[in-house]
């Protein structure tokens, strides 16, 4: 293994010691947003545009974004407690289980590869006890998704079979590859939407320089992970926003903040 794979790795090693900190300290409606993406693996947050949800609510696939073709009917259920949903024979083709989980009372609902969201009583009736656009990979000839919760939790979930597909990132005429981050990393311009609701394209240098992804390349032990995260509490890094040229200005994203 390589010098520069060691790095990443360790980086990422730290960046997961952090997000744990984060979790234990934030309160229980933001942890259950970033237990979902993280513990998925999906690199995407607040104003940060992800291919699988839009692509799977057929309205467009970003470069770099997932197509996603359904396969077969979609499994609705509805359990209390931990329950495992027969979703029928899977079809050939299928890499995925799209899926929709409704929180039906306040509690902690885990899937399959860890990812859960978590709903309070402040939820229940609103468009928070609802997640959505999140796909399960599902392992050759797989036809059964479990939720764990308490057993006086309930739950809907509706589960689809789909194949879905990476799209290739696009270059602008400076080459710089543009689209969104997916599971073969960052291209050099990030899709996002500006404060101002415009739709645009964060350098990732500046990205990485804002979440402390950049500075953890830096960090020797877990010690300087969170002495960075003290640090840097509560601050708003500003992040322009271009048009896929990468040079025309449409607005500004911000990173961090109270």
């Amino acid at each position: 293994m390589n010098e520069s794979r060691l790095n990443r790795d360790f980086s990422g090693a730290l960046r997961t010691v952090l997000t744990a900190r984060v979790d234990a300290e934030a309160p229980v409606k933001e942890r259950r947003y970033r237990r979902l993406w993280f513990g998925s693996g999906i690199c995407v947050g607040v104003g940060l545009l992800g291919g699988v949800g839009a692509a799977a609510a057929g309205i467009l696939v970003l470069p770099g974004g997932a197509n996603v073709t359904v396969l077969a009917a979609p499994v609705v259920e509805t359990h209390s407690g931990t329950a495992t949903v027969d979703l029928g024979p899977a079809p050939a083709g299928v890499t995925s289980a799209a899926v929709e989980l409704t929180c039906l009372t306040p509690g902690r609902f885990v899937f399959d590869d860890g990812a859960s969201i978590v709903c309070t009583a402040a939820d229940m009736g609103t468009s928070s006890a609802l997640s959505g656009g999140y796909n399960i990979p599902l392992a050759p000839g797989q036809h059964t998704l479990q939720v764990s919760t308490d057993p006086a939790a309930s739950w809907t979930l509706r589960a689809t079979y789909v194949r879905q597909a990476t799209t290739d990132w696009a270059i602008n005429s400076q080459g710089q590859r543009y689209g969104v981050i997916n599971a073969y990393g960052t291209p050099d311009l990030v899709a996002v939407v500006a404060t101002n609701g415009k739709n645009g394209y964060a350098r990732s240098k500046d990205l990485f320089d804002a979440d402390g992804t950049a500075a953890s390349n830096s960090f020797k032990s877990p010690d300087d992970a969170i002495a960075w995260q003290e640090a840097n509490r509560g601050k708003k890094h500003t992040v322009p926003v271009y048009e896929s040229d990468g040079t025309t200005r449409v607005g500004e994203f911000i990173v961090g903040g109270p």
